[in-house]
């Protein structure tokens, strides 16, 4: 079975209590990015996931979002600390775990995460061949095939490409037209309590689907979970 997840934000119980209910010799996780900041635990879970990449190689797979971008960028220099540390970038628990990090760590800690896939391409009895990614499109880089429809692929590349940090933060699947995709999207990054209907559940529309479920604290507080989806099944699981 393949299951995916998104922004766990440190949220480590609820990720141990949806990882209980997979058997790494049999199924494969995606987590769609946004592992670290907010929480109280994102360095903890970050490495909880470094480990089972080691331990089953090949059955865990994590995909870039904007929180290891703007952890990147911190330690790059191009992001003061006094921001990472506002509440939008939600960065005093991650800045807490690399203090406690040697050098060599950190350095081997952003290697890794400046390497992370855009997106992963998965095989959905229900919607074929889909495009799972981060923060789904940035309407100032669509590509479009000769068809007219949206290319996915290629518009995530281009739109990283051109804009990284605008890419990474971009919520704008979710304003745009989005029934001329030419693949299905699951996508994370704007937590579905803040999208229509208000509520933690899974959001699916025509052409894509938004797993945050919003497990970051300031979501949690409307009631905000950590969700899991099983593309085999078509069932969606909550912590």
């Amino acid at each position: 079975m393949q299951y995916l997840i998104s922004d766990i934000h440190g949220d480590l119980n609820s990720f141990k209590k949806l990882l209980g209910q997979l058997d790494f010799n049999n199924d494969k996780l995606i987590i769609l990015g946004d592992v670290i900041d907010k929480g109280s635990k994102p360095m903890e879970s970050f490495n909880m996931i470094r480990t089972l990449m080691k331990e089953y190689p090949g059955r865990v797979v994590l995909i870039k979002g904007n929180h290891e971008l703007f952890a990147s960028m911190y330690l790059t220099g191009s992001l003061s600390e006094r921001v990472y540390l506002t509440k939008d970038y939600g960065g005093k628990t991650t800045l807490e775990g690399l203090r406690k990090m040697s050098a060599e760590e950190i350095k081997e800690f952003k290697i890794f995460i400046d390497n992370l896939p855009l997106y992963y391409e998965i095989e959905s009895p229900k919607f074929g061949l889909c495009i799972a990614t981060h923060s789904g499109l940035y309407a100032e880089y669509i590509v479009h095939n000769a068809d007219g429809s949206i290319n996915v692929v290629k518009s995530i590349e281009e739109g990283y490409r051109k804009d990284p940090f605008e890419y990474m933060c971009s919520g704008d699947i979710h304003r745009m037209s989005t029934n001329d995709l030419d693949h299905f999207m699951i996508v994370g990054h704007v937590p579905c309590v803040y999208l229509e209907g208000e509520s933690y559940r899974i959001l699916r529309r025509k052409r894509y689907m938004c797993i945050d479920s919003g497990a970051d604290p300031g979501c949690k507080e409307l009631g905000g979970r950590l969700s899991m989806y099983c593309v085999d099944t078509d069932e969606e699981f909550y912590a």
